[in-house]
C-alpha cells in the first residue's frame, strides 16, 4: 500500500511540473496585454508611462514569485510523502538480529574502516571490502553496509579511481542492495531514486525563466526557481502555505439547538421530576404517613 502511495504522489508531483509551463503562460499572457496597454496610452507622459509601467511589473512580478513558491511547495511536499511511503517499504521487513551479533557486528565495522583508510594502494583495499561483505549473512547488517557505502567507496577511490574500479563498485553497491531487499523494496527504492532525482531538478524550464525576464526583468526571473532565497530576504512577503488541518471534534448536540418550544417542554419536565424528587423525600423524612 505504502508503495502505491509513493508512486500516486511521484505521479501527482509530476503532473504539477508538467502544467508549469501551462500556467505560466496564462499568467504571461495577461502581463503583456496589461504591458501593452499602458505603452499604447497616449494620455501617459513617457515619464508617467515608465512609473506605471515599473509599478506593474513590480505587482506582477510578486505575483509571479508567489504562484512559484505554492507551486513549488506543493511539489516538494508530494515527493516528501513519496519518499516517506518508499522508505516505510524499503526498510520495514528487515529482520533485526539480536543485540550481540549487532555488537559484533558494530566492532567489526569499526575494524574495517580503519582498514580500508590505511591500505597501501586500492586493490588491497577493494579486496578488504569484498571479503567483508562476502562475509556477512544478515539482511539487517547489508543494509548498514548500504547505507555507509558512500564513504566506503570512497576510500577506496582515493587509492584508485580509474574507471574499471568504479565500475565494480557500482556493481558491488547494486549487488548489496538487492541482497537485503525484498521485490517491494526494490521497487520502493526506485520510487525513492525517482522522488529524489525530481526532487533536484529544475521546476521551471529555462524557456520560462528567459520570458519571465523579458517580461519582468532579471529580479524576479533570476529567483522563479529559487523562491526560497527571495524569500529569506524578504520574509514579510512570505505567502502562507495551509498545511492539512485536523479533523474537528464533532460537537455533542446541546439543549441550545433544540427549537424554543422543545426547550421549554423539557424544561417543564425537569421542574416536575424535581418537585416530585423533593415530595418523596419529605414522606421519607416524615415516616411516609401525613394521617
Amino acid at each position: 500500500m505504502s508503495q502505491q502511495k509513493a508512486k500516486e504522489s511521484i505521479l501527482k508531483a509530476h503532473e504539477l511540473k508538467h502544467a508549469n509551463t501551462g500556467v505560466y503562460r496564462q499568467f504571461n499572457d495577461k502581463l503583456r496585454e496589461e504591458l501593452n496597454a499602458i505603452k499604447e496610452d497616449r494620455d501617459l507622459s513617457e515619464e508617467g508611462r515608465a512609473k506605471r509601467l515599473a509599478q506593474v511589473r513590480e505587482t506582477r512580478g510578486k505575483e509571479l514569485l508567489e504562484m512559484a513558491y505554492r507551486r513549488h511547495s506543493e511539489f516538494k511536499s508530494l515527493l516528501a510523502d513519496a519518499r516517506k511511503n518508499a522508505e516505510a517499504v524499503i526498510y520495514s521487513d528487515i529482520p533485526k538480529p539480536d543485540q550481540t551479533k549487532i555488537d559484533r557486528f558494530d566492532e567489526s565495522f569499526r575494524k574495517l574502516k580503519t582498514e580500508l583508510m590505511l591500505a597501501r594502494d586500492g586493490k588491497t583495499a577493494a579486496h578488504k571490502l569484498t571479503q567483508f561483505i562476502e562475509g556477512v549473512d544478515e539482511r539487517y547488517f547489508h543494509h548498514k553496509i548500504s547505507e555507509a557505502y558512500a564513504d566506503l567507496s570512497s576510500s577506496v577511490l582515493a587509492l584508485d579511481n580509474n574507471s574499471g574500479m568504479r565500475l565494480a563498485l557500482s556493481q558491488q553497491y547494486d549487488n548489496l542492495n538487492a541482497s537485503y531487499e525484498s521485490p517491494d523494496a526494490a521497487a520502493a527504492r526506485s520510487s525513492l531514486d525517482t522522488a529524489n532525482g525530481m526532487d533536484q531538478s529544475q521546476f521551471f524550464l529555462k524557456l520560462v525563466e528567459d520570458s519571465a525576464r523579458e517580461g519582468l526583468g532579471v529580479k524576479y526571473s533570476s529567483f522563479i526557481n529559487n523562491t526560497e532565497s527571495y524569500y529569506s530576504h524578504h520574509e514579510d512577503e512570505r505567502p502562507v502555505i495551509e498545511t492539512e488541518k485536523a479533523p474537528e471534534t464533532k460537537r455533542k448536540p446541546s439543549i441550545y439547538d433544540m427549537p424554543e418550544e422543545d426547550r421549554a417542554l423539557i424544561g417543564r419536565l425537569n421542574r416536575e421530576l424535581r418537585e416530585r424528587r423533593e415530595r418523596e423525600a419529605a414522606e421519607l423524612a416524615t415516616g411516609g404517613d401525613s394521617e
